[in-house]
Formats: structure tokens, C-alpha cells, sequence
């Protein structure tokens, strides 16, 4: 498997699972039951035993054997990319007690990958789970490079704001930042609040390198009156850490709000209260910008309390639908989905102002992982897939 297949198969080869129409148009198929047997049939090309796995597993499809290996495949035929939550669960699987007779994984998609999935797995230096795009009769292993994003349009902008200080407005936008970065993207993080954390904790700026040996990307750390669209050209993406005074924002950049976050927490004596916090700033921000999307992002959330949280995100949820009702551009986002968690990362980020050494992010890997780094490039997937089906829903 060490060889990269790039040798296309003819549809009769394939047994005769295309259409004519699908030759046709080169398009994919729409039976999930004929793509794996597409991937079942190429891969034993490969030179693997291959089987389909059994109809009661749900987190694999195929079951792959060599000497030595036993490998579990996923196939995916979504129009939408393969995003990081469902390699995470993938992952997840792989390492379960239940799954160590696997010596690995491969997750092929007919659609590709979003960038956070391949930014994580570098990153993280994840070696024993492979990608695979399954296009026009082929197996593309060399995945990222074919994959190869879209460049934006025009310049994106994100905005962190709430009217409550304190609920880490600051990490969320650094570490967004950070996200985007990792993604490839030059960054502007803008300093909209009059305590100037970000400069404190970044200076002017960081560069995060690629770890596969390419330009990496910079995060520039500016006031708002230093942001200078046409002057920063190669920069597309925009965040914002904002004041928690509205009014004592820029109304103009408010108004530029592609996307806007508002942090909170799941908190038992607060739950009414954030709510509440919420719906004002959603208020606030409706004010001057009508087009954004406004997503509620639960913050330092703590994963191992599951009953807890199950009872206290239902009962945000209930206080949010009304403004979902209201306005089908806010958004909730489910904490079983995406959310930051607590981390002793993200709880001592800054710490290099003591150690006087320079700035960086809480995306270093501690005991072989980093929660932030998962979480902020999910949120990153989270952000760009569901506005992308309110267009579509709009189109339709």
C-alpha cells in the first residue's frame, strides 16, 4: 500500500455497477452499497484480501487483510467533504479496546476532505489512519495534494463578541485564528477591545509553520485603525476580539460580520442568565448587521460529566429555539458536535509572558494530543459546512 494508485479502472471492471448515465457524467453515485463495492474491488487491485464488513457494524464498512495487517475502512459518498468531527470518531474508534486486532485505518470519500481534516492529521502526526479520494474509477491516495482547496473570493470576516466580559472572547479569537492558520490561511487577528489582550499575549503577530515543509501561514495581530484591506491582499481571513461594550466597537467593522461568535457555558446557576446574555447580544449585533451568522459556542466545556451536561445543554437549547424561530441565521451549537473544552492548554495559555519566551498558541501537543487543536479546527469545519447549507436550503 506503500504505492500511490493513481491507474484508473474501466466500468466494465467494475462489474457493470456504473449507469451509462454515470459514464456519462463522470459523476458520483448516489447507492452507498456501490461505492463500497467500488472500494472493495480497487482495493483488492492493491493487493489486499477484502471483505465487506458485517451489516450490524456501523463504524466500518470494509475489512482489509495482509500480513501483518488488518486494516478498517470507512466509505463515504457525501456530496458534502468529509469534515474533521467524523475523522475524529473514526480515530476514536481505532483506538477503542474493542478494535485493537485493527493495525489501522483508511476513510475514502468520493467528495474529498475539508482542510481542518488534513491540517489535524499533519499536525497531530497521525500514521495509522490513511485518506483516499474515490474518483472517475480510481483510488487517489496522495489525497491532500489533489484536494486541493479554493481560494476565497473575498476576505472573510469573524467576529467574537458578547455583551458579558469574562467568558474568554480573547482565547477563542487567538485560537480561531490560529485554526485558520494551521488551514493555510494568512490571518488578521484585530484588537477591537480596549484592554489589548491579544497584543499582550501575541505581540504583533506569529507565524505557524507547515509541517510538511511549505511556506506556512502568519496571524498579525493589528488595532482596527491598522487593518488595511487592499495593503494585507494575501490575507482572507478576519478576526475580530471585540469589545464586550458594543457601542464601543466600529460600527463599520460590525457591519463587515460574515460570521459572528458569541461564547458561553454550560452553568447551572446561569443558564437563564446566559440566556439572556445571548439574546441581547444577538440584539445588539442585529442592530448594524443583518446578513451574519451568529453562532452560540459553549466554551471550557468539561466532556466527562455527560449526564450534567446532557440536562443543562436541553435546557439552553429550550431557551434558545425562540430565537432560532425568529431568526434562522442564529445558530446553537450543540456542544456534542463542537465545543471548547477545558483544557489545562487553554487554562494556562500565556504562561510564555513569565517564562519570557516568545508567543505562541496552546496547540502544543500534551501526552500526544492537543484538545485545543481538535476543537478549533472542528469549529473552523463546523463554521464553513453549515452556512454552506443555508445557501443551499436558500437556492432550494
Amino acid at each position: 500500500m506503500n504505492e500511490v494508485s493513481q491507474k484508473r479502472v474501466s466500468w466494465a471492471e467494475m462489474l457493470d455497477v456504473l449507469t451509462d448515465t454515470d459514464r456519462r457524467r463522470n459523476t458520483i453515485l448516489e447507492k452507498p452499497s456501490e461505492i463500497e463495492r467500488m472500494a472493495l474491488f480497487l482495493l483488492r487491485r492493491e493487493g489486499f484480501s477484502a471483505q465487506l464488513a458485517a451489516q450490524t457494524q456501523k463504524n466500518y464498512d470494509l475489512e482489509l487483510y495482509k500480513p501483518g495487517e488488518r486494516v478498517a475502512v470507512q466509505v463515504r459518498n457525501h456530496r458534502a467533504k468529509v469534515h474533521l468531527g467524523q475523522i475524529e470518531k473514526f480515530i476514536d474508534f481505532l483506538t477503542h479496546d474493542d478494535s485493537q486486532h485493527f493495525t489501522g485505518g483508511i476513510f475514502i470519500s468520493t467528495s474529498g476532505f475539508t482542510p481542518s481534516v488534513y491540517s489535524y492529521l499533519r499536525e497531530d502526526k497521525t500514521s495509522n489512519v490513511r485518506l483516499a479520494i474515490l474518483r472517475e474509477g480510481r483510488l487517489i491516495w496522495n489525497a491532500e495534494e489533489f484536494d486541493s482547496t479554493i481560494e476565497r473570493e473575498k476576505v472573510t470576516y469573524f467576529g467574537v463578541f458578547t455583551c458579558k466580559g469574562g467568558v474568554g472572547k480573547t482565547t477563542i479569537s487567538a485560537h480561531l485564528a490560529g485554526a485558520f492558520a494551521l488551514n493555510g490561511y494568512d490571518v488578521a487577528l484585530l484588537d477591537l477591545d480596549r484592554q489589548q489582550n491579544l497584543r499582550k499575549l501575541l505581540g504583533e503577530g506569529v507565524y505557524l509553520q507547515n509541517t510538511k515543509g511549505k511556506i506556512g501561514s502568519v496571524i498579525s495581530v493589528l488595532n482596527h485603525d491598522e487593518w488595511d484591506e487592499p495593503a494585507y491582499r494575501d490575507t482572507k481571513i478576519v478576526v475580530c476580539d471585540c469589545n464586550p461594550e458594543f457601542d464601543s466597537n466600529p460600527t463599520d467593522f460590525i457591519r463587515q460580520f460574515d460570521y459572528c461568535l458569541i461564547p458561553t457555558t454550560l452553568n447551572p446557576l446561569g443558564i437563564n442568565k446566559n440566556a439572556d446574555v445571548i439574546k441581547r447580544t444577538f440584539y445588539q449585533i442585529r442592530r448594524v448587521n443583518e446578513k451574519a451568522h451568529l453562532f452560540t459556542l459553549i466554551n471550557n466545556f468539561h466532556s466527562e460529566e455527560a449526564h450534567r451536561n446532557n440536562l443543562l445543554n436541553q435546557a439552553l437549547k429550550a431557551q434558545f429555539k425562540q430565537l432560532k424561530e425568529l431568526d434562522p441565521k442564529c445558530h446553537y451549537i450543540d456542544p456534542e458536535e463542537v465545543s471548547i473544552r477545558f483544557s489545562k492548554q487553554l487554562l494556562y495559555w500565556g504562561y510564555h509572558l513569565f517564562e519570557n519566551t516568545r508567543p505562541q498558541l496552546a496547540f502544543r501537543s500534551v501526552g500526544g494530543y492537543s484538545y485545543p487543536r481538535m476543537d478549533f479546527l472542528k469549529l473552523v469545519d463546523y463554521l464553513e459546512l453549515e452556512t454552506e447549507i443555508q445557501k443551499i436550503r436558500q437556492i432550494g
